[in-house]
């Protein structure tokens, strides 16, 4: 398995056959930055893994999110 560091917003290549995937098999967060991305190629079977930064959210954000799902 090859690891690589990639920051895409619409999927990453396959490091052998250059195939755009779309999606992980699966996420985890490593750290309270970093979240590891395990992709898998259908065209070529390759497996590899990829790190991305997790931006900071602010608490702007959290509110304008968390004040739009309350129900009164």
């Amino acid at each position: 398995m090859t690891t690589i560091t990639l920051a895409s917003d619409y999927g990453t290549p396959c490091v052998q056959c250059g195939e755009l995937l779309l999606s992980p098999e699966w996420s985890e967060f490593e750290d309270d930055e970093h979240v590891v991305n395990l992709w898998s190629c259908d065209k070529c079977g390759c497996q590899f893994e990829t790190k991305a930064a997790v931006p900071p959210i602010g608490e702007a954000v959290i509110r304008a999110f968390f004040s739009s799902l309350l129900v009164a």
